[in-house]
Formats: structure tokens, C-alpha cells, sequence
């Protein structure tokens, strides 16, 4: 389902977002899909996506504000160290020592794409992506060393405990283990063809995969054994767990799964959206996911209740607006929909009409 956005003109927002002097105000804060979610408190987090999309809140997600990422290529992960220091990967990477105020292009040496970045500290950290690229800094970013992979395919996640200890996931069932720093890898069985999306240890024993195919996978030595824990009938795409007992997979068809015993048994949570790419939890109580077309949501009694933090989001197709002066307007499109606004943009009323008419023009 495409997200059309209004930019007082019906253009999309990935079109338009590079330009300077347009602003979105349908969704808000913005309509690209988000890919990744990462907070360092309960106030203060960072979401990336599409288009060079990069957000942030400092309120728990009661506003968010776009930054200015200098690209417009996809950034599929973000990992932040404190409210300072973070990286975003996609087509680029990017970092910053603001909070976000300022992003920096950093040069990889590479030109596959990067699908996953996760940081130990303020220097050791890797990067993963297609063609089986494993890249590693020890000095923020800097500088990146390409380590050896004794597998080509894509990697889509990775994971450290500790300085030496680490793991990746990727297509066709791949899990590799590294003991000494990603210097050299080892293949573990996963049991699984499919693609996996997302991989977390909690220590050196216990970790989870999710990925396609509905599979979630657990391990309590160290990936030596993977057991697969559910078949959910939907496409997972990533996973969160606060420990060994309490964890949250999301995917399709408006699904977000919560364990409170280690993924033994699952209980169905519903919040409202249509895809959920990434999720993530402060602490039992308080966690947000986020999706397609900007969607974000959070919950602040474990996945009880979940509220849609994305605002000003109309719903239909859209076909045509007008204006008689700065202020008001009016847009119309599918099933009958009719919205106004008075304060240019800033808000829309919704006037009923009839469901299933289609205005063309007005």
C-alpha cells in the first residue's frame, strides 16, 4: 500500500524530500517506511528508513523531528552508544557526535549494500550487508577492515556479547560465529532455508533468530544447537528480547508476538498496522515498533495496549485539492473523502461523505 503525502501539492514525499522548501504534513512527521529502531532511554531514540530518512524524539516518541541525513539513499539500521554517538547504514554510511544535529558520510571502501550495524563501544564495531560483507572499525568509523567470510550470501544482521564473541544471519539459513573478533568465522546449522532477518544474544549461551518463512530460532549454547520455537503463518522481520524469559517478534498482517517464557508459547498482540520492520524495548514496559509508511507505535504496559505515535496520517487515495487563499483547502479522492483545513496544512478535518463515491476534482 502506497502512502501518498501531502505537500500542499499531491507529490509523494520520497520525490520531494531532497528539495529544500517543502514540508510534509501528511503523515507527520514524515511517509517513508522505517526500517530501524533504536533508543538509549526512555525519551530519547532514533528511527531510519527510506529516502535517506532519519527521526528523532527526545519526549518517548510524542514528537518526533526530522534530520537532515545528506543522502537520499535507504538506511535500513541505526545503532546509537548514548545520546551523542551513532551510526545509520544503507546504501551509506553515516555517523554523528551531535545527537543527529549533523550526519557524516563515512567512506567504507565498498559498494555493496549495508544492512546491519551494531557497536560495542565509542570504537569496536561491525557492519553487515550483501555479497557476505563483515566490516569492522576499532577506532568509531574511521577506518573499516573487510574480514574474511567463508560464505557469500547476504548478511542481514549482526550481534556481539563481547569484543571477541559475535554472530551473523543471513540468507538461506546462514548463521556464522566468530570467537576472536571476527578474524575468523565458523558455520552453525541453523535448520533453516529461509532468509534471517534479525539475530540478538543476551551472553555468550542464549540468543534468538527471526526471519521469512515465520522462523523463530533459539539457542542456549551458543548457537552450537538452534531450535525453532514457532510458525506463526506470517513473515517475521525482526525481534527484541529483555531477557531469557521476555521478548517481542513483529511482521505482516498487523502482528507483533510477545514470550514470557523464552518463546515456548506466544501470545498474538494487534497494533493496528499493516508492517512492522523493527521493534524495539527500553524496558518490560515501554517499547515502540515502527513500518510502513512512517508508521510508528509504542506501548507502555508491555504490548498491552499499543498507541500510533505517527500523526495527521488521511486516509485514501488523493486526487485533487484546492486552495482560496494561505489557509484554506480542501482535498478530496477514494471512498468519498473530504478534508479541510483552515491553518494551511497544519491539520485536517475530516467531512463525511459518500463511501463510495470517487471525486476526481475540486
Amino acid at each position: 500500500m502506497k502512502v501518498l503525502t501531502i505537500l500542499i501539492l499531491t507529490f509523494t514525499f520520497n520525490i520531494v524530500s531532497a528539495q529544500t522548501n517543502w514540508f510534509c504534513q501528511n503523515p507527520l512527521p514524515q511517509g517513508n517506511e522505517l526500517l530501524s529502531i533504536n533508543f538509549v532511554d526512555v525519551n530519547t531514540g532514533w528511527s531510519v528508513g527510506n529516502v535517506g530518512t532519519i527521526i528523532k524524539t527526545t519526549n518517548g516518541g510524542l514528537n518526533w523531528s526530522v534530520q537532515m541525513s545528506n543522502t537520499t539513499y535507504s538506511l535500513l539500521s541505526v545503532d546509537f552508544i548514548d545520546g551523542n554517538t551513532g551510526w545509520a547504514v544503507g546504501g551509506v554510511i553515516l555517523s554523528t557526535t551531535n545527537g543527529g544535529t549533523n550526519w557524516t558520510i563515512r567512506s567504507s571502501g565498498i559498494t555493496e549494500h549495508l544492512r546491519s550495524i551494531y557497536f560495542l563501544d565509542y570504537n569496536v564495531g561491525w557492519i553487515v550487508g550483501e555479497g557476505g560483507i563483515i566490516l569492522k572499525t576499532t577506532n568509531g568509523g574511521a577506518n573499516w577492515v573487510n574480514q574474511k567470510n567463508p560464505m557469500n550470501f547476504s548478511i542481514y544482521s549482526v550481534y556481539f556479547t563481547n569484543k571477541d564473541t559475535g554472530w551473523v544471519a543471513g540468507s538461506s539459513g546462514i548463521i556464522l560465529k566468530t570467537t576472536n573478533g571476527g578474524t575468523n568465522w565458523v558455520s552453525q546449522s541453523s535448520g533453516s532455508i529461509y532468509i534471517l532477518y534479525s539475530i540478538q544474544f543476551l551472553d555468550s549461551n542464549i540468543g534468538w533468530v527471526i526471519g521469512e518463512g515465520h522462523v523463530i530460532l533459539r539457542t542456549t549454547n551458543g548457537g552450537i544447537n538452534w531450535i525453532s520455537l514457532e510458525n506463526s503463518g506470517v513473515y517475521l522481520s525482526s525481534g527484541y528480547f529483555l531477557n531469557q524469559n521476555t521478548g517481542w517478534v513483529v511482521g505482516d498482517n498487523n502482528l507483533i508476538l510477545k514470550t514470557t517464557n523464552g518463546g515456548e508459547d506466544w501470545i498474538k498482540q494487534i497494533p493496528g498496522t499493516s508492517y512492522l520492520f523493527s521493534i524495539f524495548f527500553e524496558n518490560v514496559n515501554t517499547g515502540w515498533a515502527v513500518g510502513r509508511g512512517g508508521e510508528i507505535v509504542k506501548t507502555t504496559n508491555g504490548g498491552t495496549e499499543w498507541i500510533r505515535q505517527l500523526t495527521g496520517m488521511l486516509s485514501g487515495g488523493f486526487t485533487s485539492l484546492f486552495f482560496i487563499n494561505n489557509h484554506t483547502g480542501w482535498i478530496v479522492g477514494l471512498a468519498g473523502k473530504i478534508y479541510k483545513t483552515t491553518n494551511g496544512g497544519e491539520t485536517w478535518l475530516d467531512h463525511d461523505s459518500d463511501p463510495y463515491s470517487f471525486f476526481h476534482s475540486i
